[in-house]
């Protein structure tokens, strides 16, 4: 039996192509799942087949940009589980490319919220009962471009360095925490589905799969995970 079976884990973002492969992953090593999602149908679809398959696996339509949505989720949670083990922030998303001189204040806005805002939130909720049950594992996905400022990628790059520095000054308050870890993993661009459809075969070649970023999230949540705290991993394939 797997260390982490009967952990509870929150992904925000569970049913996007890399949530979903992070949630399979977690599954298959006997954790209970608990995921937020956009009210879709792909996305009700895929709780669905997955609770066919799994009886531990709650979903919640959540906006985890928005502070009381956040604090109702988590409440909602603690009072069906003892405790939040693992956090895998996976919410995120990018805009169009444009020039600072050409981004429109909403466009800055609407990238700090979804990439940095719902890390911060959701880190914010599930501190206090990783530090009660003296057992905690967060993972946030930051981005090449937080690390290698990109031209016509402010916003997001922005947002992305955000959750780089977030993922460190948190590091830095639980240090002394012996069982709390926080890292971060910065892909390159992921081989999913809506990417592929303008990457040429070559270019698809050097990406990242969502597949190695689970095994990473895997690793960063087991016994020798410990030893890494405020680390920001850098997956960026062959780029």
């Amino acid at each position: 039996m797997s260390k982490l079976s009967g952990k509870i884990a929150i992904v925000s973002g569970g049913s996007g192509s890399l949530g979903r492969v992070v949630v399979e992953h977690l599954l298959s090593e006997g954790v209970v799942v608990i995921t937020t999602m956009s009210d879709n149908k792909s996305s009700l679809d895929f709780l669905r087949e997955k609770q066919k398959q799994h009886q531990s696996i709650e979903g919640f339509v959540v906006d985890v940009t928005s502070e009381s949505s956040a604090k109702k989720f988590y409440t909602e949670v603690l009072s069906k589980h003892p405790s939040v083990d693992i956090l895998c922030n996976l919410v995120g998303g990018v805009c169009p490319k444009k020039f600072i001189e050409d981004l429109s204040l909403a466009e800055w806005n609407s990238m700090i919220n979804l990439n940095l805002n719902s890390c911060f939130l959701m880190i914010r909720e599930s501190i206090s009962s990783m530090k009660k049950n003296r057992f905690g594992r967060i993972i946030n996905i930051a981005a090449m471009p937080g690390i290698i400022p990109e031209a016509k990628r402010g916003g997001y790059g922005v947002s992305k360095a955000g959750v780089i520095a977030l993922t460190k000054t948190v590091a830095e308050e639980i240090k002394d925490l012996e069982n709390i870890t926080i890292n971060a993993i910065a892909p390159s661009i992921i081989l999913t589905e809506e990417n592929k459809k303008w990457g040429t075969i070559e270019e698809i070649k050097k990406w990242v799969t969502p597949e190695q970023i689970a095994n990473m999230i895997l690793y960063l949540c087991s016994e020798n995970g410990r030893a890494m705290n405020g680390q920001i991993i850098q997956m960026y394939g062959r780029l």
